[in-house]
């Protein structure tokens, strides 16, 4: 299902290009058009607990990584550590 979403966004990217670029091809409309149309009828066929569960994946998947519990909200450092058994930093004479 996830990766029905993502295709879907890929394809209509494509489209996207390929309206700036002025270079519309046929075929992209098309594809979108067929992928939604089967994606649409596989949602129509679950059960509500399975698109509850699949709305609330796709909330998480689309705020990012910071809502993610292993993933620290503040900025990484890639700053060195402080050396072995130095607890004010250093100790690499």
């Amino acid at each position: 299902m996830l990766e029905d979403h993502a295709r879907i966004r890929g394809l209509v990217m494509r489209f996207s290009d390929e309206v700036v670029g002025g270079n519309l091809r046929p075929e992209t409309l098309r594809e979108i058009g067929d992928r939604l149309e089967t994606h649409i009828r596989l949602e129509e066929s679950l059960p509500e607990a399975a698109l509850t569960e699949l709305a609330a994946r796709l909330e998480v998947k689309d705020a990012g990584p910071s809502v993610e519990p292993w993933v620290p909200a503040e900025e990484l450092s890639y700053a060195p550590w402080p050396g072995p058994g130095d607890s004010e930093g250093g100790g690499y004479d």
